[in-house]
């Protein structure tokens, strides 16, 4: 993957998302994805919700298969595979569009919020530890 490009993008600027994870990276990254049993999945990691203006961090990234990460990770497929539709649809970043969305509806429900997160002094915090 070329060197991280995280940087702020907007929910209401798709365009903010496209200079981040390109047509061309989601190409490459969903036909990675695809090779039997990859190891690595390649993708996007939201690491922080939007904010009251949509401003959200998005950078490219991997992470291992079955890895559990803390951040938001989505990891790029194809929707049809290049075998079964390759005469009908030979673009290979077929569903670039639709992973876009993916990413917009992620951001909005996840991510990680401060101001959610407990700190010194939150009750939650507060008992017997395991």
């Amino acid at each position: 993957m070329p060197p991280e490009r995280s940087t702020t993008a907007n929910i209401h600027d798709r365009a903010s998302i496209q200079r981040v994870y390109s047509h061309d990276d989601y190409a490459r990254d969903a036909s990675e994805n695809e090779r039997s049993k990859p190891g690595v999945l390649k993708g996007v990691q939201i690491t922080a919700a939007p904010d009251e203006n949509g401003n959200f961090v998005l950078s490219p990234a991997s992470q291992q298969a079955g890895e559990v990460s803390g951040a938001v990770f989505l990891a790029p497929f194809h929707r049809v595979t290049a075998e079964e539709h390759a005469a009908a649809d030979p673009d290979p970043g077929h569903g670039y569009e639709a992973f876009l969305d993916d990413i917009i509806e992620a951001a909005q429900r996840q991510g990680y919020r401060a101001e959610a997160s407990p700190g010194p002094g939150d009750q939650r915090l507060r008992g017997a530890r395991q």
